[in-house]
């Protein structure tokens, strides 16, 4: 069974089910805890992870990944987040938004892999490396990496497209970005420091500067 929820301000919408959506229903968002108490039963949960319309964070985005947190760990089941935008104004003006919302939550869940993200521990590099990069100085990109003892100061920018990596990032105080486009307000970088691929940070890199990719 999945619990799919929208997590709102005041209110939160809940949909439960495997393939279908089996029961659907609104809960006030002080009394959510005790609510999904009583479902030990659950598999996952899915968490609508409002992003921008342009797809980057905001504040509302951090709020909700730091409710999925709390959620796995205070029950230790899986927890996912999947991108909700759109899914609140389709039913705009509706007085079920809450639990309509819910339900394309669990839909888009059980219908595709697609943007999709699960709250999962970070991949750490070793003490030495990390070391060896926080000895780097001038403006520094630290992209796709989930390590956050790679980010020493105010000099760092963060780029990271896993929603809850970059919400550990955002919670040590670093402005992370997850618009490409974002980065040249920022750049150019005198390092760039990427986990996987690189081509795509190379256009933002100083002309002296160095790219290294772990």
């Amino acid at each position: 069974m999945f619990l799919a929820i929208d997590y709102g301000e005041a209110r939160c919408g809940l949909a439960l089910g495997e393939r279908l959506v089996a029961k659907l229903w609104t809960v006030e968002r002080e009394k959510l805890f005790s609510e999904l108490s009583k479902f030990p039963d659950i598999e996952a949960y899915v968490v609508g992870l409002p992003f921008s319309m342009s797809g980057r964070y905001s504040e509302q985005t951090f709020k909700v990944i730091a409710f999925a947190e709390r959620l796995h760990k205070k029950y230790g089941k899986r927890v996912y987040m999947i991108d909700e935008r759109l899914s609140s104004k389709i039913f705009k003006g509706s007085k079920d938004v809450d639990r309509l919302s819910a339900a394309e939550i669990f839909d888009r869940f059980v219908s595709s892999d697609r943007n999709r993200y699960e709250i999962r521990p970070p991949s750490k590099l070793s003490d030495e490396t990390v070391a060896e990069l926080n000895n780097l100085t001038g403006k520094i990109l630290i992209a796709n990496l989930s390590d956050t003892r790679v980010a020493k100061d105010e000099n760092c920018v963060v780029y990271q497209v896993d929603p809850y990596y970059a919400y550990l990032f955002y919670k040590r105080g670093f402005h992370v970005e997850r618009d490409l486009k974002q980065l040249e307000n920022s750049a150019p970088f005198d390092m760039i420091v990427a986990g996987g691929s690189c081509e795509e940070f190379r256009t933002f890199l100083r002309p002296s500067g160095k790219i290294l990719c772990l």
